[in-house]
């Protein structure tokens, strides 16, 4: 029993001081860029202010690299804010304007009483924003919840 302990402890050991710690070499400028120029990537956003982080994110990956796919899932309060927040509205043209694809869940639009003609025509709409949200994963694309 007491050899087997050894044995145990002994390739555990050697397995944590063996085992190399590659993200910490990297520095932080190498994982940014270490986003694809063609890159898929979306992010689900459930308020205003995410959503304003969100818009500001895609433009500037788009900046860099005009040919990555960049995608916001709007849920929650902020299929509302879109409605009704004019302060959003310079947000949702950059969107347009760079190139960026914004999807709001109809089941928030539904809870907050929001129809799709409140919304700007470059906004679209999904049946659930989750399932939606799923399929982009299964389509490749790397996601974020805020």
């Amino acid at each position: 029993m007491r050899n087997q302990f050894l044995m145990v402890l002994f390739v555990f050991v050697g397995s944590v001081l063996y085992t190399t710690a590659t993200a910490q070499t990297l520095s932080i400028s190498d994982i940014e860029n270490s986003v694809k120029a063609d890159g898929k990537y979306a992010i689900l956003v459930p308020n205003a202010r995410y959503f304003q982080a969100a818009v500001m994110t895609g433009k500037e990956l788009k900046g860099k690299n005009p040919k990555i796919d960049f995608e916001i899932v709007i849920i929650s309060a902020a299929a509302k804010d879109l409605a009704t927040d004019e302060n959003l509205t310079s947000f949702i043209e950059i969107s347009e304007k760079v190139g960026i694809r914004i999807v709001v869940c109809e089941s928030a639009m539904k809870h907050f009483e929001v129809k799709k003609s409140d919304y700007h025509t470059s906004i679209e709409t999904t049946p659930d924003g989750f399932v939606y949200l799923f399929g982009l994963q299964e389509s490749g694309f790397k996601t974020i919840t805020l």
